[in-house]
């Protein structure tokens, strides 16, 4: 079984079309995870949100063995086929992460390298969006994410790039906390519904 998953329970519906937003820090209340809420947080009066904690999933790294090629699944028995179930479900999916050394945590980049098999137009037309917090350089950590929507075929939108070190202190970073509104007000729009920031 995957890890812990939050769910807005207020509104699970399923005529809802679902923003998933997947938290790749080692701290729930870690800063991206803060900027991941102030998301979704907008957009709960119109959407089903959930949100996966990767610090309590166990997700191995990638063998590079392509049994996924033949097979259209994993060998390794972890948590990933459960989170691809929750992305196949999602209209929308938001990752967000601190940055490490000037890439992403590797909780983080397990999770988007196992994600090898849903590749080849399976994500295609869904909605991507990023938020990543760093204290001050954040090295390719956004170009990571770009790139990981692209391959995926899906819609991006422009990311969110927040700056802090310890925890709270992104709660000061009045760029970030707007851009994150914005992130959502980008969902809306691309899903066809009005900006209401």
């Amino acid at each position: 079984m995957a890890g812990e998953m939050k769910k807005d329970w207020n509104t699970v519906d399923s005529d809802r079309r679902l923003v998933l937003g997947v938290a790749g820090s080692a701290r729930k209340q870690g800063n991206s995870a803060t900027l991941l809420e102030v998301v979704l947080n907008e957009l709960r009066a119109e959407f089903r949100t959930e949100t996966v904690f990767l610090v309590d999933c166990r997700i191995e790294p990638c063998q590079g063995c392509h049994y996924c090629e033949q097979h259209g699944s994993c060998k390794i028995g972890d948590d990933m086929p459960r989170l691809w179930q929750e992305m196949l479900r999602a209209d929308v999916v938001i990752l967000a992460a601190p940055s490490y050394m000037g890439g992403l945590t590797s909780r983080m980049q397990a999770f988007m390298e196992r994600t090898w098999p849903l590749r080849k137009g399976r994500l295609a037309g869904k909605v991507g969006g990023y938020i990543v917090v760093g204290r001050r350089r954040i090295g390719m950590a956004t170009g990571i994410m770009e790139e990981y929507f692209t391959r995926l075929g899906m819609l991006k939108l422009p990311g969110v790039v927040g700056y802090a070190f310890e925890p709270g202190q992104i709660a000061k970073d009045e760029e970030a906390m707007r851009q994150s509104r914005g992130l959502a007000g980008g969902v809306r729009r691309a899903l066809g519904l009005a900006d209401r920031t």
